[in-house]
């Protein structure tokens, strides 16, 4: 276990450094939330269609089709 922490502390840490900062801040926030619900529910954090969704975007920003926040704020000047 302690390797697959110490694994995700070095991504986590270096996505917090890069343009997907806040991103990263978003995801683990709903991430949380979901994991305290399921605590007191018991319940999944994501159904099927969400991780089908999740895998889908992941993709199609792979494939460029997204832009970073940071790349988009630049763009229109926020």
């Amino acid at each position: 276990m302690e390797n697959l922490t110490d694994d995700l502390i070095v991504k986590v840490k270096t996505i917090s450094q890069g343009p997907n900062a806040d991103l990263l801040r978003k995801l683990v926030d709903v991430l949380y939330e979901q994991a305290e619900r399921r605590e007191e529910y018991d319940e999944e954090p994501f159904s099927p269609e969400d991780l089908a969704a999740i895998q889908e975007g992941e993709e199609a920003f792979k494939r460029g089709e997204f832009i970073s926040l940071e790349d988009y704020e630049k763009e229109r000047g926020l």
